[in-house]
């Protein structure tokens, strides 16, 4: 692969990853007003509740009409329940890929690196060579010096 393959492919990663951060943190607010919904909802039925305790007409038409209304707040806390635990569950498999795509992004940068440093230590060995190449050039052209290998 080259190098600018691998840099396209590191580039399209991070779009990716960016992608998924993304789908992440709106999850996590998803899961977050459904949590203030379910709040909203537990705190109006317990309001609810402790209105009933006080002493009012105990008619039998309010008793049903409080006892009605009472399972549809019921009602409405379990099917927000069931909501906010759906969207728990896609924001933890939106947190999951996110940590996968960044893991392939970091497999793509040190791949990246490692081509990179090599690189380095090629050109680094080629100077090397070139420098004692030169070296060795200046020695062979001073006829009667010897090189002292002390």
């Amino acid at each position: 692969m080259n190098r600018n393959a691998l840099q396209r492919l590191i580039e399209q990663a991070r779009r990716v990853r960016d992608d998924a951060a993304t789908r992440a943190a709106s999850a996590d607010r998803e899961v977050d007003k459904a949590q203030r919904t379910l709040d909203m909802l537990s705190t109006y039925l317990r309001e609810h509740l402790q209105r009933g305790r006080a002493p009012a007409a105990t008619d039998a038409p309010s008793l049903r009409t409080r006892e009605g209304f009472t399972r549809k707040l019921d009602v409405a806390i379990g099917e927000q329940t069931r909501q906010r635990d759906g969207l728990r569950d896609a924001a933890e498999r939106d947190r999951a890929e996110l940590i996968e795509r960044q893991r392939r992004l970091l497999a793509f940068e040190a791949v990246h690196a490692r081509r990179e440093a090599l690189q380095r230590r090629i050109l680094q060995r080629a100077e090397q060579r070139r420098t004692d190449e030169i070296a060795a050039q200046i020695v062979r052209r001073r006829p009667g010096e010897t090189i002292d290998e002390n």
